[in-house]
């Protein structure tokens, strides 16, 4: 288990083992090989999942083995590299409040759900994933604060519409700032070039276009 102790002689050294190695031998007994090469490893995935470029399905997966390997002070070492991982934490924290003002006796008739058991399965659903910062995720809860949709809905039937409001404007300076940072990342990423952006996204264009025709 990574704690912040381990964390902060890697630190101290750079990142360099052999440094640990002509280090004193009371911070050889705090960290082993296997210690050390977990941190890199966390390193790296975290500057690789701040600059996304790595998959869903990766992304996942190191999330997972950071919960696993790092007590909770290191893993929100780790996390505090992630450009946009508080970000995500607050959209999880939006989602739970919207969970708390429901229960099965909730009127979701509008809402395009069944019923408040299925509405409730898919808001912890999209809770875990907003956790895993899935992006997909991300844009499917916009479009649920959208007029007229599934979370004005919810609140209209049941009595919080003023809330509703509240957090619909929370949410969308959260989004607002997550989008802010993509384009910041994604400016950093194309060397600083704004062009290939622009060509990135007219491709984009392009691509539903033919989708559309085709």
């Amino acid at each position: 288990m990574l704690n912040i102790e381990k964390i902060k002689i890697y630190n101290k050294f750079g990142g360099d083992i052999d440094g640990l190695a002509r280090g004193k031998k009371s911070e050889q007994d705090l960290i082993d090989d296997n210690d050390w090469s977990l941190i890199d490893e966390f390193e790296q995935d975290t500057k690789l999942i701040s600059d996304r470029l790595v998959s869903k399905e990766y992304q996942e997966s190191s999330f997972r083995k950071l919960i696993k390997k790092c007590d909770t002070e290191t893993f929100e070492y780790f996390t505090s590299k992630i450009s946009f991982y508080s970000d995500f934490k607050e959209v999880s924290k939006i989602i739970t409040n919207i969970k708390s003002k429901n229960n099965n006796e909730s009127d979701t008739v509008w809402t395009g759900f069944d019923n408040a058991e299925v509405l409730i399965k898919e808001l912890d659903s999209d809770r875990k994933r907003i956790e895993f910062l899935d992006f997909e995720t991300l844009e499917k809860v916009m479009a649920e604060f959208l007029p007229t949709s599934t979370y004005q809905e919810l609140a209209m039937s049941n009595g919080w519409s003023e809330e509703y409001l509240q957090i619909a404007e929370k949410f969308d300076a959260i989004h607002k700032r997550i989008k802010e940072k993509l384009l910041t990342t994604t400016y950093k990423n194309n060397g600083g070039n704004p062009a290939k952006i622009k060509d990135s996204n007219n491709n984009k264009l392009w691509s539903k276009l033919k989708n559309l025709w085709s």
